[in-house]
């Protein structure tokens, strides 16, 4: 058979200089084996004998493939592989793929079919491939190989076992408020508007999920303005209501709370208040008055009143104004 001597990446390429005649074949395949006959001819009547070359080709031999390399990523965040391969991919034309968890990652912009993970493939002006992955999620740790496939079938390969780290969100908030029964009312308020992307909110009470169904007698409401949450508290009991609220926010990747530490105190008005005193006469609409003094330091600050009015209602034996 006649060599073709065309230039290409793939092919056999002829060239003389002199007496010197030259063969090279480019990019050795499987097919190139054979004998390659040099039948030189003489411009007189002598004959020289056919020159004979017999080829014959091994399968290529590749390096030794490199330990994998552990790679932390964070869960929400993104991460880049990268391998340095590109003179052996560009003497042998070496075609590349990469893989996660032995099988090839296909056409499109997730990793696989169970994970929000995008990635992109790409090779910079170095000829280093890399892979740059991005929205990252727990699903996306594995194991990941850039795969480089040789004209026998050979591939070389470099691994990366990805680990992605659970994001967690930061430390609840405290705040300790403590009031006393006599105080009546009292708003836990829990304000969300820092913060973007809350896919919902809930409150809790000492690591139980509550809500306006908790308390069937209505002295415990959840209420909400917009981003504001607010829980509160009618006729204040100390049994009833003390404890550790928590108002959470569940984020994409994360959760992140607001405790308050709730300590409803037992009434102590009628230690800070002095005794009551005698019901007035009855008024022209049969009802009389008796009042109390507070004298307690922050009286003003605690009762709101420094002065208590009780009313009640005249019999017939009571005595008119």
């Amino acid at each position: 058979a006649v060599v073709s001597t065309q230039s290409a990446h793939y092919g056999r390429e002829y060239s003389s200089e002199g007496n010197t005649h030259n063969l090279l074949i480019k990019n050795i395949q499987k097919k190139d084996k054979g004998s390659y006959i040099c039948s030189p001819k003489m411009r007189t009547d002598q004959l020289l004998g056919d020159g004979k070359f017999v080829v014959s080709v091994d399968k290529a031999r590749l390096p030794e493939m490199p330990e994998p390399r552990d790679v932390r990523m964070t869960e929400g965040g993104t991460g880049n592989l990268n391998c340095n391969y590109h003179q052996a991919k560009e003497r042998y034309g070496l075609k590349l793929f990469w893989t996660y968890n032995g099988e090839k990652i296909e056409e499109g912009d997730v990793v696989h079919s169970g994970t929000n993970a995008n990635y992109r493939a790409y090779t910079d002006e170095e000829g280093r491939d890399w892979l740059a992955l991005s929205n990252l999620d727990l699903e996306a740790a594995g194991a990941y190989k850039c795969n480089y496939k040789y004209p026998d079938k050979q591939i070389f390969s470099m691994k990366f076992n990805v680990l992605v780290k659970d994001l967690t969100g930061p430390a609840d908030q405290i705040r300790n408020v403590t009031v006393n029964e006599d105080r009546y009312t009292q708003s836990l308020i829990c304000d969300l508007s820092s913060l973007t992307n809350v896919l919902s909110y809930r409150w809790e009470k000492d690591g139980e999920v509550i809500n306006n169904d908790t308390d069937s007698s209505g002295k415990m409401i959840l209420l909400e303005d917009d981003m504001v949450k607010t829980l509160e508290f009618d006729d204040l009991n100390s049994e009833e209501h003390s404890g550790a609220y928590r108002c959470v926010a569940e984020l994409q990747y994360y959760e992140t709370g607001l405790t308050f530490n709730f300590v409803v105190e037992e009434s102590t008005k009628e230690r800070d208040f002095a005794p009551w005193s005698q019901w007035s006469s009855c008024d022209n609409a049969g009802k009389k008055y008796r009042f109390r003094t507070c004298i307690a330091d922050g009286c003003s600050d605690l009762y709101g009143f420094v002065y208590e009015v009780q009313t009640g209602y005249c019999d017939e034996d009571d005595e008119m104004e």
